[in-house]
């Protein structure tokens, strides 16, 4: 891992994988995931993919190992990093803007092999990776990155991502009960209740999942895959080309306005012609945000966004802090700080209780002489650098500030955060929430099935006690079947499998494509 070149603000957020922990059972579902979903996706996925997985170095044997990745991947320009589930938005893509994949390290259980709620390794080793291995998408994924990095979010978006990410938590754990789920719901619910608008954040982040992380491209009555989302999902690869699911062509709008469910499979999916109209798409939504917009209409982003952002000027310079206040009239605003830090041909200047007065140009605006209460024309303060403990008058509010500039200006730029080091939020390091990993009864026999196929004996031997033992181990008596050789044996076990499909919807599909896999 290359942790020499990680960004300071991001290295906070990288989790050890804890490689030796992975049990018998973590290996097991990796390598069926893998094996299903490539014979699942030879015709149906982008062509690159599968040559792309082939240049990541992962095979079906072994989950793979994150630092290893990057020893692969380096030769597209990216590296892979280890974290814990879920991370804010910001943070993941600032990572892929800086060509870092993140990877989160947790494996879904047996029963959540179909469709895992929670971002796994299955999902950006295998669903992420292989495709950034491509150099037309590599640029695109990072670019998303860096307008994510730069997009706005709203105060309430905060509790929204810790309700979720603690729900994908309970979902995982084995140890939760119908109660703790329900209740992580209900604080999903209540918490996104609270988030009103509609963010730079989130629209980035939607069409990133309408895209990157569940797109199709090609014709709309024949695409192929090429989402994350999709690629990694044994259930959504094949669910998402079936007509049970509407395919639109993609559309800024109309995806924007498509709200996409993070725990359920998909109903309706978007559909680009090639990548370069994705690269298009990515021109138009930064035409709209904030950093290429600027403006008081920016700032009121920024404000709303209860973070530390910055304001640039026509003349380069900066003002980075957390807006606490914006008052407007017709002919000016005023933006305020507790505490702002102006950064100007590399130097920079602590300020408290702050403010910047943007005239709109006209001569009634720069006339006026009622704004402070000595009676000075705003012309005569935008001639002056600052002004200090000055008091303004602005639509019925008197405001005492430390100091206070006067311009008449753009400003040009307007984004979240700092682009100077110095400035940088640095956040606590990630809190990582993990239960131990217990070996269960069944992975004793996982780890001799694997040894033994290693070694290629026979494990015949073993299925009387694989049947007596672990009688309603599927995933275990599918390995089982790969490797007997009495067909005798063979029979009883396809007789159990088929016994096990009828206990859930969610076996018989499996069970039942592992035998098409197995023919």
């Amino acid at each position: 891992m290359l942790t020499q070149s990680i960004p300071k603000h991001l290295a906070p957020h990288i989790s050890p994988q804890f490689y030796n922990e992975y049990t018998p059972t973590d290996h097991a579902v990796w390598r069926f995931v893998l094996r299903l979903n490539l014979h699942t996706l030879e015709g149906k996925a982008h062509p690159f993919y599968i040559e792309g997985l082939k240049r990541t170095g992962m095979g079906p044997d072994r989950l793979p190992n994150v630092e290893q990745m990057t020893d692969e991947m380096q030769a597209a320009g990216w590296s892979t990093v280890a974290v814990d589930g879920l991370i804010p938005g910001v943070a993941f893509f600032d990572f892929q803007g800086n060509g870092m994949l993140p990877v989160a390290t947790d494996i879904r259980k047996v029963e959540n092999i179909l469709y895992s709620p929670a971002p796994d390794i299955i999902h950006e080793a295998a669903g992420h990776a292989p495709m950034l291995m491509d150099p037309t998408f590599s640029a695109i994924v990072k670019r998303f990155g860096q307008l994510g990095a730069k997009a706005f979010m709203n105060r309430e978006e905060h509790a929204s991502f810790a309700a979720l990410k603690r729900l994908t938590i309970v979902k995982e754990n084995a140890n939760s009960t119908e109660q703790d789920i329900e209740a992580a719901e209900k604080a999903v619910h209540e918490a996104k209740a609270q988030v009103t608008g509609f963010s730079e954040a989130q629209q980035v982040a939607r069409i990133f999942w309408w895209t990157v992380e569940f797109g199709l491209i090609g014709d709309l009555d024949n695409p192929m895959i090429y989402g994350a989302g999709l690629l990694s999902s044994v259930g959504e690869s094949r669910h998402c080309l079936t007509d049970a699911v509407i395919k639109h062509p993609f559309d800024l709008e109309h995806a924007l306005q498509t709200k996409q469910d993070v725990t359920n499979m998909q109903k309706e999916l978007f559909v680009i012609p090639n990548f370069e109209t994705l690269s298009s798409v990515l021109d138009e939504l930064e035409g709209r945000m904030a950093i290429r917009k600027g403006g008081i209409e920016s700032v009121a982003k920024a404000l709303a966004s209860g973070s530390q952002s910055t304001i640039r000027l026509e003349d380069g310079s900066e003002r980075v802090g957390i807006v606490r206040h914006m008052t407007e009239s017709k002919e000016h605003t005023l933006i305020q700080w507790d505490e702002c830090t102006i950064v100007e041909n590399g130097q920079l200047t602590q300020k408290e209780r702050h403010g910047l007065l943007i005239v709109h140009d006209t001569e009634s605006a720069l006339n006026r002489d009622d704004l402070f209460e000595d009676g000075t024309t705003v012309r005569h303060a935008c001639a002056s650098d600052l002004l200090k403990d000055v008091t303004v008058q602005l639509e019925g509010r008197t405001i005492p500030l430390d100091s206070l500039e006067v311009r008449v200006d753009s400003l040009p730029s307007v984004f979240p955060g700092t682009t100077v080091d110095e400035l940088m939020m640095i956040e606590k390091p990630v809190i990582i929430e993990r239960d131990e990993r217990v070996w269960t009864n069944d992975d004793p026999m996982f780890n001799r099935i694997h040894l033994m196929r290693e070694r290629r004996e026979s494990i015949d031997g073993l299925i009387p006690e694989i049947l007596t033992n672990h009688p309603d181990a599927w995933l275990l008596h599918i390995e089982c079947l790969e490797l007997v050789k009495d067909e005798g044996l063979k029979q009883t076990l396809i007789e159990r499998l088929e016994a096990l499909r009828q206990t859930s919807p969610s076996r018989n599909e499996l069970i039942g494509r592992a035998f098409d896999l197995l023919r």
